[in-house]
């Protein structure tokens, strides 16, 4: 939430909160915060004005709560009633909310951070504030989704610094021994390597510029697609790949349907599958491509005979960088970055992905598109 945002939220639940100031305790209901007895259409008026602040309090996207004491609540929005309710983490939200409000009434202001453990783990921001007629108000924002996304920021930038870390140590290291080295056929060695370090590192670059295209939506190149030409070119593509890992790579059932998308993203994706099974297969194996066209979508699945997944890995090999087994991806030279393109490529075309798979047992990756329809 912009701070724009949430001050407006404050604002409204203060303005609320002077109403809640003027409510009868005779009758229950809420007077006008302005009185005018001369003229009764500025009361009808006000009532409507403070009706409809209610109504906003109400539907507030943050928790709000009004108290007079530590004993008890004058108003609570939809938000903080959902926040407070009968569950474990509510009931330890409401706990917070009632401590919150006896060290405003002594202290003054408070803000709170609290972190309720899961799974999965929810996080809290609590703010409160004294009233001029002596109450307290308790604003609730639950704050999951932010610390998510810093932690994924965080952990993305951990992972690249330690990608690119590598290649660039690399580079350097050789280039050092190579000021030294005399022996021409050792300073070309020397050299092939400095060469497949620079490629890697480009590729993981090209694969983030790549992602980045896909996951703002930069792509204009959308059109309506024959799946059959997508998959022979990548096949074609990945032939040189299955003949230096001596995998063979056969392709059956139909692919004769039309998405409509972008051809370069898609061949990206389907390679990224195909290259990954061809690389996590032992040799002699056998990498299989099938295409089932039904009525109102294309599915594709490519299946290896190769080491597996563990089902516990199934949800995080599509993260950024993330590796199963972090040797083998890097003596295969992987960025890690493969299947999270696969993933937004498939999402930004109203797809879906799943992995089907156990160590040792072979995977299999299925994407279902929905077809392009005359």
């Amino acid at each position: 939430m912009t701070t724009i945002w949430f001050v407006t939220c404050v604002a409204v639940a203060l303005a609320v909160g002077a109403i809640l100031g003027k409510k009868s305790s005779r009758s229950g209901r809420f007077e006008s915060t302005v009185s005018n007895k001369a003229n009764p259409n500025v009361d009808a008026i006000t009532k409507v004005v403070d009706e409809q602040l209610l109504r906003a309090f109400d539907l507030l996207p943050i928790g709000v709560v009004f108290s007079r004491d530590q004993n008890g609540d004058l108003l609570r929005n939809r938000i903080a009633r959902e926040m407070t309710g009968v569950r474990h983490v509510d009931i330890l939200v409401d706990e917070a909310v009632v401590a919150l409000v006896r060290e405003t009434l002594e202290i003054g202001e408070q803000n709170k951070s609290m972190q309720v453990a899961g799974p999965p783990d929810r996080f809290f921001q609590l703010h409160s504030q004294r009233l001029n007629n002596d109450g307290v108000v308790v604003t609730i924002e639950d704050t999951t989704d932010r610390v998510r996304i810093d932690t994924v920021r965080t952990d993305f930038v951990a992972n690249l610094s330690h990608e690119l870390k590598t290649p660039i140590g690399g580079i350097a290291a050789l280039g050092d021994t190579m000021m030294d080295e005399t022996d021409p056929a050792v300073m070309k060695q020397l050299a092939e390597r400095i060469v497949r370090e620079s490629f890697r590192m480009a590729g993981i670059v090209n694969d983030l510029l790549d992602l980045s295209r896909i996951e703002f939506g930069r792509s204009t190149e959308w059109e309506r697609i024959e799946m059959n030409g997508v998959i022979k070119e990548v096949v074609a593509l990945s032939q040189d790949s299955a003949r230096r890992h001596k995998v063979e790579l056969a392709t059956s059932g139909n692919f004769a349907a039309e998405v409509f998308g972008d051809r370069t993203q898609l061949i990206s994706a389907f390679s990224n599958l195909v290259e990954n099974a061809i690389k996590y297969s032992d040799e002699n194996r056998l990498v299989k491509i099938i295409g089932d066209v039904r009525v109102d979508d294309l599915t594709i699945a490519v299946i290896d005979q190769g080491l597996g997944i563990a089902p516990k890995d199934h949800e995080r090999i599509f993260e950024r960088f993330y590796r199963v087994d972090r040797a083998r991806s890097r003596s295969t030279g992987g960025t890690g970055l493969g299947l999270s393109i696969v993933r937004h490529v498939v999402d930004s075309h109203g797809g879906k992905i799943e992995v089907k798979s156990n160590e040792g047992e072979g995977a299999t990756f299925t994407v279902v598109l929905p077809r392009q329809k005359d």
